[in-house]
């Protein structure tokens, strides 16, 4: 069964943003994870492994809160010139 025009349309239009955004929210549940063992309020204190954890997910966090904008704009203004203007050769 081939798949209709416009259900792949929107699959190729709407599968990069979902694949970060689920990594966003993965991101999100490590750290909190993370926080809960090691984090604030833990006997030991903040540990360096910790910091480095977090450091390096809130630097992917902000990366994705981006790129996923930015790739969904690209995507409409790519579709919508298409739409307009399509190819000359």
């Amino acid at each position: 069964m081939k798949v209709p025009i416009a259900v792949s349309t929107v699959w190729r239009l709407c599968r990069i943003p979902l694949i970060l955004t689920v990594v966003y929210l993965a991101l999100h549940a490590v750290l909190a994870a993370s926080s809960v063992r090691h984090g604030y309020g833990s006997p030991d204190g903040l540990g360096t492994g910790f910091v480095t954890l977090a450091v390096v997910v809130v630097a992917l966090r902000l990366v994705l809160i981006i790129v996923v904008p930015a790739v969904l704009a690209y995507r409409v203004v790519t579709l919508i010139l298409a739409k307009i203007r399509p190819a000359s050769l």
